[in-house]
């Protein structure tokens, strides 16, 4: 059986697929330096043992995807902070690094590999093609490299910026997961596709039209599953419907806690596992197939759900 028969057979199973949590916050509450400018990314060459460490916790902790940690890597960022040198050695390393932890594992057969393709950096002022070809470069790394899918990490994106990165992705031969994000109108209440990292700790608020008719649009160009991903926790359950509404394929959710303060992550609006885990209920009962976190959400969240939704 191939790896992408495996992975649709575990997505048409009753029991939720769980991804891991944060890398980068996770990295940085094991002691990992963050960079100013590309981030968690600089732990690969830094402290490569501790990017292991992370993936090894997460397996441990049932995950049945772990990311690798090139969410930083962006050819754009790299450029931008005079490492474009090591943007190949990274990102190449990032795979081998999850996938060696993966191979260690007593349950090797039934983790999957997910190459995060992201818009870290500056790209909104850049044309079409030459978006299209940094997100490309990036993708057929972790392709070539190995990973078993990609997952496009887009937060606060526009939509002709997800669109791209969808179009330069999808023909590589492993499914595409692309994950976008979204806020709760603070005067209609309505979901919007945009970003806001803590309605509780930060203002910034970005929104570019209504979410479910941006999954809609986005999809149409191609993926293979749609996630919500780092939206504060009280918006997920509706958006989870909106993208059940949206979209015919398998859809997801991995929320944030805390905000980010360059270079580092502020942990606050932390929440317990038993909280998360409860949550993720209500997010597989609208429909989520896919359930982990991002930044701020770490290893006992994670666990909390491999071992709570296995009733599911």
């Amino acid at each position: 059986m191939t790896t992408n028969q495996r992975l649709d057979d575990r997505l048409d199973s009753a029991v939720p697929i769980i991804l891991d949590g944060a890398n980068g916050s996770e990295l940085e509450r094991l002691g990992a330096r963050m960079d100013d400018g590309v981030w968690c990314a600089r732990a690969l060459a830094d402290c490569p043992d501790l990017v292991h460490k992370v993936h090894r916790r997460y397996i441990d902790a049932g995950a049945d995807v772990i990311t690798t940690n090139s969410y930083s890597a962006t050819r754009v960022a790299m450029q931008t902070y005079g490492l474009a040198t090591y943007f190949e050695e990274w990102n190449r390393r990032s795979v081998h690094i999850a996938c060696e932890e993966r191979d260690r594992s007593s349950r090797a057969e039934s983790i999957f590999v997910a190459g995060s393709v992201s818009t870290y950096g500056r790209f909104s002022g850049l044309d079409d093609d030459t978006i299209t070809d940094h997100f490309r470069a990036q993708a057929e790394i972790l392709a070539a490299e190995g990973v078993d899918l990609l997952i496009l990490e887009t937060l606060g994106s526009t939509e002709r910026t997800v669109k791209a990165m969808v179009s330069a992705t999808r023909d590589l031969g492993v499914p595409v997961w692309v994950s976008i994000s979204c806020v709760r109108d603070r005067e209609t209440n309505a979901v919007m596709f945009g970003i806001e990292e803590s309605g509780e700790s930060t203002d910034a608020v970005d929104i570019y039209g209504p979410f479910g008719d941006a999954a809609h649009h986005i999809m149409s160009v191609g993926g293979s599953a749609v996630l919500m991903m780092h939206s504060v926790m009280d918006v997920t359950e509706d958006a989870v419907k909106l993208l059940r509404e949206n979209f015919s394929g398998p859809v997801g959710a991995y929320p944030n806690a805390g905000y980010w303060t360059r270079p580092n992550w502020t942990f606050v609006d932390q929440v317990t596992p038993d909280e998360y885990l409860a949550d993720a209920r209500r997010w597989v009962a609208a429909g989520a197939a896919i359930v982990g976190g991002c930044c701020g959400v770490g290893v006992e969240q994670i666990r909390a759900l491999a071992e709570g939704l296995k009733e599911i």
